[in-house]
């Protein structure tokens, strides 16, 4: 069929159109536009009627028959058909987009689920709790050994900065000036260091005993090792070492040897020393002395010690 013969068919449809025929053959026809079509002109009213007729005409049934797409509503597909049984098309929706999971939150780092473990621990016994709270801080790399140099480096130099090692050496000032009288009235050999050694007092009968002038046992220039046999030394800082920071103990008594007027650096004068190296002469060996020995520490304010004090008696 043309496209002038369908036109032609569709206007006298259009005017031959019944509307109650149509779209209510079996009772009365309910036309919601009813009132507000009997206020419209009758121009407008019978345009109307003729147009809502052309719908119910057999000829405009049999020309939807014959030609379908006059229906057809551009830019819509057409209508299935109920009885050829095709199925329409499956839109094939890649299973990624379908079944995925996605998080609203950034993937949590090893950090942050340190802290999660942490705050939110689960359940069971104190160590299992303990256990997965420290697994988790050395998997995010917050469990290291710790460095001890620099830890004593900065001990080092806050006590450099502290005012407490000046009462220190002021309360071993003090023990000097308590010793002069002590040893002064002392007939027993005697002599004081520091827990390093140095020898900061003597009396006149140790002087004696090994043979040095007593004005040498000043400021630290002689060591009371230097004074000792290499074993006696020995023996010394063993027991010394025992008893240093054992607040309960005090006193020792022990044996030692002791050299009888030894030749240290310190002993001898300069000029004494470079005629020595000039001339080739044996070195006398020394001679000792076998003493018992007992020594005292003296310790401050929080237990450390700062002094000790020995006798000496010539077996």
């Amino acid at each position: 069929m043309g496209a002038g013969n369908e036109f032609s068919v569709l206007s006298e449809f259009l005017e031959n159109l019944d509307g109650n025929s149509y779209f209510n053959r079996s009772g009365p026809t309910l036309n919601p536009t009813a009132p507000l079509m009997s206020q419209a002109p009758p121009s407008i009213q019978q345009e109307t009627n003729s147009s809502a007729s052309t719908f119910t005409s057999p000829m405009f049934s049999e020309l939807i028959v014959s030609s379908p797409e006059l229906l057809r509503t551009p830019g819509f597909p057409p209508p299935l058909s109920s009885s050829s049984g095709t199925q329409p098309p499956q839109t094939s929706t890649p299973t990624s987009h379908v079944h995925a999971h996605v998080d609203p939150l950034p993937p949590r780092t090893k950090t942050e689920r340190f802290l999660l473990t942490a705050a939110d621990q689960e359940s069971g016994s104190r160590d299992e709790r303990l256990a997965s709270v420290i697994r988790a801080k050395y998997e995010a790399g917050l469990l290291k050994p710790y460095n001890y140099v620099k830890g004593y480096a900065r001990l080092g130099r806050w006590m450099e900065q502290k005012h407490d090692l000046v009462y220190v050496e002021e309360a071993f000032e003090r023990l000097l000036l308590d010793y002069d009288r002590v040893f002064s009235a002392m007939g027993i050999p005697a002599c004081l260091w520091r827990r390093t050694g140095e020898i900061y007092k003597a009396n006149r009968p140790f002087a004696d005993l090994v043979g040095v002038d007593v004005a040498k046992f000043r400021d630290g220039r002689l060591c009371i090792y230097e004074l000792m046999s290499e074993d006696s030394a020995v023996n010394y800082w063993e027991q010394y070492g025992h008893v240093a920071f054992d607040s309960t103990q005090k006193a020792v008594l022990t044996s030692c040897v002791l050299k009888l007027k030894p030749k240290l650096p310190a002993l001898q004068s300069a000029q004494a020393m470079k005629n020595a190296s000039m001339t080739d002469e044996e070195e006398d060996a020394e001679d000792f002395i076998s003493c018992c020995f007992s020594f005292t520490i003296r310790r401050d304010n929080w237990g450390i010690p700062s002094m000790i004090v020995g006798n000496f008696i010539k077996c």
